[in-house]
This record gives structure tokens, C-alpha cells and sequence, in this order.
């Protein structure tokens, strides 16, 4: 029988990576060969906690696991399950120049933690079509999407109700306001709830295209 941290590691990987205390204490409770003392929920969400520096009680050391602050209480996830988001291969090199043309960016990609995180959670499944984009070698890929925009004009702000994970397309369309967003239309999961406000904001100052 490994240590309770190991334990923990363990069955936050059985079940994705993250999850509410309920589904923590389930996969560890699988994992365990010896009978649980009487305390054990407790003894678990100690150990995660002091071994978190998002935590008040972190200890110092290794720092194992993230709470998704301000997406639910009781959630938590592994940090070694929230990885960097591919980047595009670069397509520079080569003995041929790359024909070169003029263009506008319009869109910033932002791999930033509470994104990574919140991919995590929707296993990088577009919250409006539900596609997962395959990436090679057993990745995917997802980006995030701020409902309203963080620019001076707009003045959104960098936290999960103002996010969504979508896929290129629909990043792609929700930056250019071709698209309104429909509330009913928005896939959830535990932990993540889009801001209706935000929601709003979209499909009267933004959604201009549709």
C-alpha cells in the first residue's frame, strides 16, 4: 500500500485529472488495500491541502494539486494533469522561403494557468459543439475564450465565468462576432459556470456579425 499522497495521485489520475471531493474520496477509497480508518475523508483532505500552494495549510515541499478557486467548492485537481497547451510546428525553416503576406491579428491565444486548468476540466471539449480536436500522440487540443474581451474597450475579466473552452472554429467565430451564444447551447461541467452577465455582453456588443 502506497502512502496516502500516493493514493491521492493515483486516483485523481483514475478519474481525469481533477475532481470534487466525493469523486477524490471514491477513486482513493478503490485505490486503498488496507481497511480506512474512521477519519480517513479527513486525513485526505488534509493531505491535499498541505500539499497545495493554493491552500492556507500548504507545508511546503511538493506542490501536488491546484483547487479550482471560485468554480465550486471542494474541487481540486493534479498539477501534473494540467498540461501546456501544443503549439503550432513552425513552418519557417526548410530551404524554400515561406511566401510572406501582410495581415491584421485579431486574436490572442492565452495559455494562462486558469485556462489550462479549466481545458482540463472540459477535457478540451468545445463547451459548444463538443468536438475534441485529436493533436498527435494521444493529445488534444482546445482554446480559451474570453466571453468578454480583456482589451481596454471591453474590460473583461480574466476569471472562469468569463471563459469558455471552445475549439478553433468557434474561437475563431466568437472573436469576430459572428455568432451569438445561447445559454442553453453552452456545455457545462462540475466546477465550471459560465457568466450569463458575460453571456449577454457578447450577443449585444460584440455578436455585430450574425
Amino acid at each position: 500500500m502506497g502512502s496516502w499522497t500516493e493514493d491521492i495521485v493515483q486516483g485523481l489520475e483514475r478519474i481525469g485529472g481533477w475532481g470534487p471531493y466525493g469523486a477524490i474520496y471514491d477513486s482513493v477509497e478503490s485505490v486503498r488495500t488496507e481497511p480506512l480508518p474512521p477519519s480517513w475523508k479527513n486525513i485526505i483532505q488534509r493531505q491535499i491541502q498541505d500539499r497545495s500552494s493554493d491552500s492556507a495549510g500548504f507545508k511546503g515541499g511538493a506542490d501536488l494539486f491546484f483547487s479550482l478557486e471560485g468554480l465550486g467548492s471542494g474541487i481540486w485537481g493534479l498539477r501534473s494533469a494540467v498540461t501546456k497547451t501544443p503549439e503550432a510546428a513552425d513552418l519557417s525553416s526548410g530551404e524554400d522561403a515561406p511566401v510572406r503576406a501582410l495581415q491584421t491579428t485579431y486574436r490572442i491565444l492565452r495559455d494562462t494557468k486558469l485556462a489550462r486548468q479549466l481545458k482540463l476540466l472540459h477535457g478540451n471539449r468545445c463547451q459548444l459543439c463538443g468536438f475534441v480536436l485529436p493533436a498527435g500522440e494521444g493529445t488534444t487540443y482546445a482554446e480559451a475564450h474570453h466571453i468578454v474581451p480583456l482589451g481596454a474597450d471591453h474590460h473583461g475579466a480574466d476569471v472562469a465565468g468569463n471563459i469558455l473552452v471552445l475549439c478553433p472554429n468557434h474561437h475563431a467565430q466568437c472573436d469576430l462576432g459572428a455568432i451569438e451564444l445561447q445559454p442553453s447551447g453552452i456545455r457545462s461541467v462540475i466546477g465550471h459556470t459560465v457568466s450569463l452577465t458575460s453571456v449577454a455582453y457578447h450577443n449585444e456588443k460584440i455578436a455585430t456579425r450574425v
